[in-house]
């Protein structure tokens, strides 16, 4: 008498099986870990390129609409139009076009700065600067937004009348040229003095932690940038 062999998988074929898709489940998670991981380095990159875009467009939307004015600080002082301070590496400048969406009683220009933030070593920022009122009180308090991080050092040199890149500015030792009809006018009818004009252009190199050195070129002014004068 013949006997039939019981239906089922034997132990050992059992530990077969099992064997053969924890091999497939262990390549197949490998392969989705990796593609995770490549999706999430994309997003920060892309994330980070982004945050390079909108530090740029600010950096030139300020440059480009920077305008013929003077400003008083808090002590009362005269500034330029155009200042940089070369132990901190800060760019000053005023600025128009400043939007007033809720018709504030302000006016349209605005007072601009840019300099590298470096309290945390280990991240150092490139901040924009502006503050509230052209010509500052003493307890003016200016706001600062981080435009761009893990910034290792930045240089500026400027453009002079002369077509000559300059370290510092206005140029050691430099005559600017001088006003233009125009100032030259609104400086005899409201009875200031001039200060001296911006440069023609802005060269800003950015070492960054990511993308090395980056070079970035601006126009000043939306035409020519013509001597400014001082409030009253």
């Amino acid at each position: 008498m013949m006997h039939s062999r019981p239906a089922g998988f034997t132990l050992l074929e059992l530990i077969v099986v099992i064997g053969v898709f924890s091999v497939f489940a262990a390549m197949a998670y490998g392969g989705l870990d990796r593609v995770m991981l490549a999706r999430t380095r994309i997003e920060q990159s892309l994330n980070r390129t982004e945050e390079y875009q909108r530090a740029y467009l600010r950096l030139r939307t300020d440059f480009e609409n920077a305008a013929p004015r003077g400003i008083r600080d808090g002590d009362g002082q005269v500034k330029a139009v155009f200042m940089y301070d070369g132990y901190s590496h800060r760019v000053e400048f005023t600025r128009g076009g400043w939007a007033n969406l809720l018709n504030l009683p302000r006016a349209s220009l605005q007072r601009i700065g840019y300099f590298l933030d470096d309290a945390k070593l280990e991240n150092k920022t490139l901040v924009r600067r502006t503050w509230p009122v052209l010509d500052r009180a003493p307890q003016t308090v200016p706001v600062d937004t981080v435009l761009l991080e893990h910034v290792e050092e930045l240089k500026w040199r400027f453009l002079d009348k002369n077509q000559a890149w300059q370290d510092a500015w206005p140029p050691p030792g430099s005559n600017l040229a001088p006003p233009t009809a125009q100032a030259a006018a609104l400086a005899q009818t409201s009875g200031l003095p001039q200060v001296s004009e911006a440069p023609r252009a802005v060269e800003l190199t950015l070492r960054t932690r990511d993308w090395t050195d980056l070079r970035l070129l601006f126009k000043v002014g939306p035409d020519q940038l013509i001597p400014a004068l001082p409030p009253t």
